[in-house]
């Protein structure tokens, strides 16, 4: 086969001569309109097999990362100066390869990568296994950041982070719900999460209030990926239920039969009466689970690198 820069060389070569006998008039030479035509599909075609054999289309080119994460990217700063929130590129301690991630550097004291953030329902969260891996959505807005990486940022040598829950009702009342030593295996076990001691307003959904209901050590779960202890069924409000992923709108989370939290979960329609919303049912007001308008999860580092 031949390399793909190699390729395009080709066609960057085959170009600029059409577009010299273009310029030249050669009768016998096609348009230039129809030239590029054929190279643009032959391009698509090419990235086609490029994505069938899993293969990068474009050779990585080398790209300078700003930190390890972004709690390392803050502490880089003198302590007086202010660092803006915004995308910035990390490459985790024992990864290969750096990747874009959206840092909060106003909240809180700052230093946190937001590893998910519903906000308007523009991006669909009914996804597969493979996209839950990989990652999806706008980094500025509503996005999922990708299992492999959350993986990367968080299994670190000599770190233990904090997660962040951070809801907001349709009535804009904000709640949290907070654990320290959050981390999870790899895929070879379905990224299994692991959470430590919960601090918050909103109730320690993740754990619930029965051991049914606890999420703490269950692996990821997706519509095509199944590993939320049904099995064969599990019965919810008396119905029997397969998939917890099905059951919410197919979208992917650490379920438990299913649980009381699920931040993928859809955004609820006022006038909708689907069940499928965004969950976290410890969050109550007035005996009933508040509903959820908003909802962003984000990790920092729980000490000061300085101080190892």
């Amino acid at each position: 086969m031949i390399q793909f820069c190699e390729f395009f060389l080709i066609i960057q070569a085959v170009f600029f001569s059409a577009l010299g006998m273009s310029v030249l008039g050669d009768s016998r030479t096609p348009s230039l309109n129809a030239v590029v035509r054929e190279l643009m599909n032959k391009v698509q075609l090419l990235n086609a097999e490029a994505w069938r054999n899993n293969v990068e289309p474009f050779p990585l080119k080398p790209v300078q990362s700003h930190g390890q994460d972004c709690s390392d990217i803050r502490d880089s700063f003198d302590f007086d100066s202010k660092t803006p929130s915004g995308i910035y590129i990390i490459q985790p301690d024992g990864t290969d390869y750096p990747f874009e991630v959206f840092c909060e550097m106003d909240y809180m004291g700052g230093g946190w990568t937001v590893i998910q953030r519903r906000i308007d329902g523009n991006i669909d969260f009914n996804r597969a296994w493979s996209e839950y891996m990989d990652g999806f959505g706008d980094l500025s807005g509503e996005h999922w950041l990708g299992l492999r990486k959350i993986f990367h940022i968080v299994n670190q040598k000599n770190t233990n982070f904090r997660l962040q829950v951070a809801l907001e009702s349709c009535d804009d009342t904000s709640a949290y719900a907070s654990y320290d030593n959050f981390w999870m295996e790899d895929d070879s076990r379905f990224f299994k999460i692991h959470l430590g001691r919960y601090a918050g307003s909103a109730g320690d959904a993740f754990r619930g209030y029965r051991q049914e209901d606890n999420q703490n050590s269950m692996p990821f779960s997706t519509f095509d990926i199944d590993n939320d202890g049904c099995s064969p069924f599990c019965t919810i409000n008396g119905s029997a239920v397969e998939s917890c992923s099905t059951k919410n709108n197919k979208t992917g989370w650490w379920f438990n039969q299913c649980g009381m939290a699920n931040l993928n979960g859809g955004l609820l329609e006022p006038d909708s009466s689907i069940n499928s919303h965004i969950q976290w049912d410890t969050w109550t007001q007035n005996g009933m689970a508040v509903t959820i308008k908003s909802v962003s999860m984000k990790i920092r580092r729980a000490y000061n690198p300085y101080f190892k």
